[in-house]
Formats: structure tokens, sequence, C-alpha cells
């Protein structure tokens, strides 16, 4: 079964907005950005669009009929590439970022083996309380991105 166009964007942003993420900004200028390409777009992006920035569950639910259900591994993975870049060089710090883990291991139906590894991660350092064993872990997914993305 194939996914409409944008599916795999509305998806991360869903996510991303539930784990505080991206703003509202950012899903603004994608949806504003399909409306201006497009030739006929989803009406699914006028709603998108007609939701306040600040309104980030009517964004949430703007963006549920474009959205996967669940979260493909893509997306997941680009979550974590996000989280990875915002702890290493941007405004997140290790607790923010060990409470969205958190939050994905406990709110989202993660992949099995993403899940495992995860968990893994999580007691480990729970165990040794060293931050380069989430460091790593994330790295992992620091290339791995969904195109045409807003921040």
């Amino acid at each position: 079964m194939t996914s409409p166009p944008h599916s795999l964007q509305a998806t991360f942003y869903r996510t991303a907005l539930l784990l505080g993420l991206v703003g509202g900004d950012a899903v603004h200028r994608w949806a504003e950005r399909v409306i201006q390409i497009e030739r006929d777009p989803p009406k699914a992006f006028v709603e998108i669009v007609s939701v306040p920035i600040a309104d980030l569950s009517g964004l949430r639910h703007a963006l549920w009929p474009l959205v996967i259900e669940p979260d493909p591994a893509a997306v997941i993975e680009a979550i974590l590439g996000l989280l990875y870049a915002d702890l290493e060089g941007g405004p997140r710090s290790l607790d923010d970022t060990l409470t969205i883990l958190r939050q994905m291991r406990s709110l989202l139906r993660l992949p099995s083996d993403i899940y495992a590894d995860m968990n893994a991660t999580l007691v480990t350092y729970a165990t040794s309380q060293e931050r380069r064993v989430v460091v790593e872990w994330l790295q992992r997914f620091a290339h791995s991105r969904i195109e045409q993305l807003e921040r």
C-alpha cells in the first residue's frame, strides 16, 4: 500500500509536535509551501494553516488525515536524528533528551528493534550515568531525515 503524498512529513510533524521538538510555525511554513507548490493540495493543508500557530493540539488534529499510523521507522529515525542534533549542537539538555526518549517509549508504537535498543540504552545510562551512552546511540540516527521539512 502506498501512502498519500506528504504523509511522511505530516507524520513527522504530528509526532514532533507531540514531543515538543518543533513549533507550530514550522508546521505552518511547511503547509504553506505545499499549498504554493501543489496544483490541487489536499484540503487538510488549508485546515492546517487555519489553525493558530500556538494551538499545538489543533495542529496535530489537523495533520491527522495525512498521517501514517503507526509512525513508520523512517519517521522515528528522523525524530531521533533531530533529537541528536538538538542534544549535540542545539538547545536540548541531556535531561530533556532523556525525558523525550522516555515519552517516545511510552507514547509511541515504536518498531520493536528501536524500542529494544532505546530501552537498553536507557537502562545502561541509568546504571552508568555516562552521557556518551545516550549520545552514541542517538548518533546512529544523525543522518536520518524526511525530505522537505521545515524547522
